[in-house]
């Protein structure tokens, strides 16, 4: 999980009732590994990640849209996702760059 200074944001960091989990998953591996990635959720900046990091989020249910982005020199631009958060239920999303160098950020069942 993500600590530290690497935490922006301490909204949605405790679970509440009625709260769904929300999973930010940071892909391991030597594409963008020189830059963190911002994670926000409705444009609030949360969480910085490095590679092979992770952060748990628990939403109130309703719909958001998740963002991520390069921090520093890295390329690749703005990639954002809606989440459709329902109580009890788990999320997760994974953010990394493709065999082209593409960014993304995707739901994953991994």
């Amino acid at each position: 999980m993500v600590t530290g200074n690497s935490i922006i944001s301490q909204a949605y960091s405790e679970k509440t009732e009625g709260s769904g989990e929300v999973i930010v998953k940071r892909d391991a591996g030597f594409g963008g590994s020189a830059c963190s990635v911002r994670i926000s959720i409705d444009a609030l900046p949360m969480a910085d990640l490095d590679i092979e990091e992770k952060v748990l989020f628990y939403l109130p249910p309703g719909e958001y849209i998740l963002s991520a982005i390069p921090n520093s020199i890295c390329g690749g631009g703005l990639s954002e996702i809606a989440a459709n958060v329902k109580s009890g239920k788990q999320l997760t999303y994974r953010v990394g760059y493709g065999s082209n160098g593409d960014f993304f950020i995707n739901r994953t069942a991994f």
